[in-house]
């Protein structure tokens, strides 16, 4: 049984399936773990990690037959500041995979 994590601060986006969004996705985790006063090497990591969840969400996640992926569908980008400077950043999509 997992028990429940104090959060800190956190937010949740719902962005369109596109990939114009995957640096939107990257500028939102920046603005929003600003307040740790993060590395440039960990800030950059996170970024690149929900570049690559998005990423995935948008081409696999609502991948069509055509090969594209399903702009306008949602993607979610959830984010959350745990204590100890932990950071917990999870992507979901309603897709097919």
């Amino acid at each position: 049984m997992r028990t429940k994590q104090t959060v800190l601060n956190e937010m949740d986006c719902i962005l369109p399936a596109k990939s114009v969004n995957e640096g939107v996705a990257r500028a939102i985790v920046g603005a929003f773990l600003a307040q740790l006063d993060p590395t440039v090497e960990d800030l950059s990591d996170l970024k690149c990690a929900t570049s690559e969840a998005v990423t995935n969400a948008v081409v696999h996640g609502y991948r069509r037959q055509n090969g594209e992926g399903g702009d306008g569908c949602p993607v979610f980008l959830s984010l959350a500041i745990l204590p100890e400077r932990v950071v917990r950043v999870t992507v979901k999509d309603n897709g097919c995979g």
